[in-house]
């Protein structure tokens, strides 16, 4: 096996449990609240600090991969994470279990974007788009694993003890990650579209300067694809990380494995839509916008029948699960749109800055949704209400993000890359 596999899976392995710690909490809902003690707002805010502390490192992370080394930031940054799992399973408080969770952020938020650093330089740009798709279809198995899978082990161990393993998992992860991974190939085996690349990229090298920063925030066109980004990611995330458990619980009266089963379907449509949008993204930039734009689209319309028809889906929820997954993994192609913004030297700060925004989003989504259905049903006998609005404010944030994203091409076209 090529080197540069080795190092893929490597990657990929990491960006699995990334993916886990993610949407855990919606399995994990009910044993949170009762041994914790927490109300629905409460249970928002624990879950969101992973998103939170995900998103705090972001354009630190996007820096140090530019500057200090991908390796070397993925291998520390683990470490934290294998930690934070530790002691997110042996949190006897409410606010040991925020912390814990916060540093389970911090530490797998410095996985994708090294990840992706190290993939561009292994693979080259016009792999980039079908890689980003791999990779993101490997964590969307860690997102299936925290569903079914975790429901039926938590149901044996226990999730305290099922936590505890994961950070010994983890753990290992560093030890793979430093001995494995390189930041780049040597010159000969560099792809021939990355050796051939001209020379005032090179020399364009404003990652981890704050003229690189400075140049992002006049970039229009990234700004409103991050807009996008930070609309997706509110809703996917604040859904699938967790209150699509409640959701089922309180409105359908499911079962936690019953859950699991149907948060399966949905991280199976994920990683699918990952796969194949990377294969249907080509080299065109004009096409990968449109194979996005038509993705985003299928998935802005499964919100419709969640919010208009919110008791009434039992017969259809698994499909349309499925159909929102699959839609919404054609997300994946928006981070190579993202890296084209600006020179490659730029990239990591770049890519960090635009994952930042969306787990602000999913942070932020989190915890918002939790308070309208803790007002809206505090004793929970309102539950249809409470949750019809919290998702109707997920319609109304994506409907306005695919709007801008459809307009992209128009409004903000594609020009010359900038470069300091």
């Amino acid at each position: 096996m090529q080197r540069r596999w080795v190092i893929f899976w490597v990657l990929a392995g990491s960006y699995f449990f990334v993916m886990f710690h993610r949407f855990c909490t919606a399995v994990m809902a009910g044993d949170l609240t009762a041994d914790l003690g927490l109300d629905p707002a409460a249970l928002g805010f624990l879950s969101s600090m992973y998103l939170l502390g995900y998103a705090s490192v972001q354009i630190p992370v996007g820096i140090l991969s530019d500057w200090w080394g991908a390796r070397k930031t993925m291998s520390l940054f683990l470490l934290v994470a294998s930690l934070g799992a530790f002691a997110f399973g042996k949190a006897d408080s409410y606010h040991a279990a925020v912390i814990a969770r916060w540093l389970v952020g911090a530490g797998v938020g410095c996985v994708y974007v090294p990840a992706l650093r190290v993939l561009g330089c292994w693979f080259g740009k016009d792999s980039f788009a079908f890689m980003t798709g791999m990779l993101l279809a490997v964590g969307n198995l860690g997102a299936l694993g925290s569903t079914w899978p975790l429901a039926v082990i938590k149901s044996i161990w226990g999730w305290r003890a099922t936590m505890e393993v994961v950070g010994l998992i983890t753990l290992v992860l560093v030890v793979l990650v430093w001995l494995v991974i390189k930041d780049a190939p040597p010159e000969a085996e560099q792809p021939a579209e990355q050796s051939a690349a001209p020379e005032k990229e090179a020399s364009a090298d404003t990652s981890g300067q704050p003229g690189g920063l400075r140049l992002m925030f006049k970039s229009k066109r990234f700004w409103a694809l991050t807009f996008y980004f930070f609309a997706f990611e509110t809703t996917i995330i604040s859904f699938q990380g967790l209150w699509a458990g409640p959701y089922l619980k309180r409105i359908y009266a499911m079962s936690d494995t019953s859950i699991g089963y149907a948060l399966t379907w949905l991280a199976l449509g994920l990683m699918f839509g990952a796969m194949l949008s990377g294969i249907l993204a080509g080299r065109s930039l004009q096409r990968r916008h449109a194979v996005l734009t038509s993705g985003m689209f299928g998935y802005l319309l499964c919100w419709f029948p969640i919010v208009f028809a919110t008791d009434s889906l039992a017969p259809y929820m698994t499909p349309l699960l499925t159909f929102m997954g699959f839609c919404g993994g054609f997300f994946s192609i928006s981070f190579g749109i993202a890296r084209e913004c600006f020179a490659t030297r730029m990239a990591g700060t770049a890519l960090g800055v635009y994952n930042f925004t969306g787990f602000v989003g999913g942070g932020l989504g989190m915890w918002v949704m939790g308070l309208i259905v803790r007002s809206l049903s505090p004793d929970a006998g309102n539950d249809i209400v409470a949750f019809q609005a919290a998702f109707g404010l997920a319609l109304a944030l994506m409907l306005i993000g695919w709007v801008i994203l459809f307009m992209l091409p128009r409004a903000f076209p594609a020009t010359e890359r900038p470069s300091a």
